[in-house]
């Protein structure tokens, strides 16, 4: 008998890991699928952060092999109308509920295909958890895709899905101006202002100097040791986005700065 091919899912999700949430859940998919993989991209989501959650999953998902599941339940509208939404995007498949998290995914990779999961077919016989969608319906479903169910049955296509409301980096007064949207655990600020962006705005990054929250960062360095201990600094990092940071400390803390504190790019 042939073994059956291996299917890659992952989850995020703000659930932690002290609880039972995150191993019901994968019990839920392993039942119903013995032969996938789970990879955890992170139960560390602050509690509701969809906006952390929209970073998170951007910026882990790319580096995963095509036609990976990747299952999202950071959802502060459980149990409410919103809806469940199934997507295509740049050869891999996301199950997420429909508040904006898949924002900086539709931004680089636009869907392929997106429906609705409405289709009770694929959903379970008992009314679920009003509070668990995640083990109840997310986690169900996942098995029916990691099975080989098409998307296209699963419900309609939605006429439009949510989106976060991020404004882009735009240049104002001489500078080039964006804002904090991720704090990692390191207390690292990650802003929107991409090198891409930075290169179209400035041909030469040695003439740039970051103001963040109000205080002069400096001008853009290559790595944190490049600063003086406990002294802040800009820089581009891994995700190639303007981040600021503190050498060997925390910036959030340094700089009394968290997610939304502008960040502004200046040619000296």
């Amino acid at each position: 008998m042939p073994m059956a091919k291996q299917r890659l899912v992952t989850l995020l999700t703000d659930f932690g890991t002290r609880d039972p949430y995150v191993a019901a859940m994968k019990g839920v998919i392993l039942s119903a699928c013995p032969h996938a993989q789970v990879v955890d991209i992170s139960h560390d989501i602050p509690p509701q952060d969809v906006l952390a959650a929209a970073v998170v999953l951007a910026q882990a998902t790319r580096y995963f092999p095509p036609d990976t599941l990747h299952v999202v339940v950071v959802d502060p509208s459980v149990g409410t109308n919103r809806r469940i939404l199934a997507g295509r995007f740049g050869g891999q498949v996301f199950l997420f509920p429909d508040n904006g998290v898949i924002t900086f995914v539709a931004e680089s990779t636009p869907a392929e295909a997106l429906v609705s999961v409405s289709n009770t077919t694929y959903l379970p016989p008992r009314p679920p958890s009003m509070t668990f969608h995640g083990r109840d319906i997310f986690a169900p479903v996942a098995g029916h895709i990691l099975n080989g169910v098409p998307l296209s049955r699963l419900g309609p296509q939605p006429q439009k899905y949510e989106l976060l409301d991020i404004p882009a980096p735009a240049e104002r007064q001489g500078g080039l101006v964006g804002e904090v949207i991720y704090v990692d655990r390191f207390g690292n600020m990650v802003s929107n202002v991409s090198d891409e962006a930075l290169g179209r705005w400035c041909k030469d990054p040695a003439a740039v100097r970051v103001v963040c929250a109000g205080r002069n960062v400096g001008p853009l360095q290559g790595t944190y040791a490049f600063a003086g201990v406990g002294e802040p600094l800009a820089l581009f990092n891994s995700m190639g986005l303007l981040e600021v940071a503190v050498n060997r400390g925390r910036a959030c803390d340094v700089l009394r700065a968290g997610v939304g504190c502008e960040v502004r790019l200046l040619q000296v």
